[in-house]
């Protein structure tokens, strides 16, 4: 039995921040490989080398899975820290570490460091071809790097053998073993049932035909409200008839659907706002942290004075973090109703906000959209380790605040209000 500590890297991470370029960090290379480290010794540097390289070369030659040619792997070692390993989804890997003790066999330090680094290869070869991945439930994403994971474990085991790990131990245990009798309790998790869904498909199609469907998603139109109708054609375009059944049953499990408001998202042009505009805020503007969010949004519910105003602007106070040139994608701004339904998605270029520990202000145009009397702004940025926006929040939250995206119900912000404000007017006379 692996024991719960297994699920150290199973989890999504709420909050991304590249480790520190600051310390002096030795690089070893390898083949397609290169690990960057400091405080840990050599020979666990070279072990998770081989671990990787392995692991990709499996993705690359046996199911055909778009690589990079470089896998970089960031290896902090931060003792007051917390340990944690994410990809950013294109070509790195990072690891952080209290000690070196951490990266002792799981028996000793309750850490699985080969399944991690081939949990996060399985996940880099999935968001490298499936770039906007918002329809695919978080339990789906993980489901999919669990079940990759356990196999590319199998596949370093064959080549490497039980003498790669520094302290020696069976590693073999956490590849389709373990997966295998995961899928075999009684009662599965959602995680579980999603990673007994994409062994299901691999078994209809075979390893070389994922990587085909998955780059047919990745360049398919989601509909966020009803993802099945086109994702399914997608499927059928590229696979056979026998994916039919799989499909009509994984889609439960594996997608997110995101209904949209009954309330539509009425437009005037800005000149037609005669009446009075006002600035609604939750926060005290006086920041206390901050965070970016993987895998939700930062939201806020609002309370318009009166049910006819329309939102002309949303002020966000943050900054972006990772590579200093600003991604070339846009980040969301979404109009939702009180049950977190959107009525409009607005877009903008992730330059907008000041790169580095210089956060501010940062206004946002919106075409004049009128909301409910209660409705909610909700801000997605889609962070990796390398690209996202932390937002501040205040000390004291009013219970406004929420970590979510439309569609979802949201949980509540605990430690504050997000800084994040709305302009409303009305047509006036």
């Amino acid at each position: 039995m692996l024991g719960k500590s297994f699920a150290i890297w199973c989890v999504v991470l709420a909050i991304f921040a590249l480790p520190s370029a600051a310390f002096t960090a030795e690089e070893l290379k390898l083949d397609h490989v290169v690990v960057s480290y400091s405080g840990i010794s050599k020979a666990y540097a070279e072990a998770i080398g081989r671990t990787v390289a392995r692991a990709r070369y499996v993705a690359v030659g046996q199911f055909r899975f778009d690589m990079p040619e470089t896998i970089h792997v960031e290896i902090t070692v931060d003792p007051d820290g917390k340990v944690q390993l994410f990809n950013d989804g294109a070509d790195r890997i990072f690891l952080t570490i209290r000690s070196d003790e951490n990266l002792r066999k799981p028996g000793t330090s309750g850490v699985y460091n080969i399944y991690g680094m081939c949990h996060e290869v399985g996940h880099m070869a999935m968001y490298r071809l499936i770039r906007d991945h918002s329809w695919l439930k978080g339990e789906g994403a993980e489901g999919w790097a669990d079940y990759m994971g356990s196999r590319l474990v199998d596949a370093v085991y064959a080549k490497e053998g039980a003498d790669l790990w520094p302290d020696r131990y069976d590693y073999s245990e956490e590849g389709t073993k373990r997966l295998e009798k995961k899928l075999s309790a009684e009662k599965l998790t959602t995680m579980a049932k999603a990673a007994g869904a994409w062994k299901q498909l691999a078994a209809i199609i075979g390893d070389k035909n994922i990587a085909p469907i998955f780059r047919a998603w990745g360049e398919t139109k989601i509909d966020p409200a009803d993802p099945a109708e086109s994702l399914g054609k997608a499927l059928a375009d590229k696979s056979s008839e026998q994916t039919g059944q799989w499909w009509s049953d994984a889609q439960e499990i594996l997608i997110l659907k995101r209904a949209k408001s009954k309330v539509a998202a009425d437009t005037v042009e800005e000149n037609k706002l005669t009446g009075k505009t006002r600035e609604l805020a939750n926060d005290d503007g006086k920041e206390a942290g901050k965070r970016s969010m993987a895998g939700g949004g930062h939201a806020v519910r609002f309370q318009a004075p009166n049910d006819s105003c329309y939102v002309t602007e949303v002020r966000i106070y943050g900054s972006r973090y990772g590579l200093p040139a600003p991604p070339k994608e846009n980040f969301h701004v979404w109009l939702c109703d009180k049950d977190f339904k959107q009525i409009s998605d607005n877009q903008f270029p992730y330059s907008k906000f000041p790169y580095g520990n210089k956060p501010r202000w940062v206004a946002l145009k919106i075409k004049p959209t009128r909301v409910p009397q209660e409705f909610i702004v909700c801000a997605g940025f889609n962070p990796t380790a390398t690209k996202g926006v932390f937002v501040h929040y205040d000390a004291e939250g009013s219970g406004n605040s929420l970590v979510g995206l439309p569609g979802e119900p949201g949980d509540a912000l605990k430690e504050g209000d997000w800084m994040i404000r709305v302009s409303v007017a009305d047509k006036g006379d």
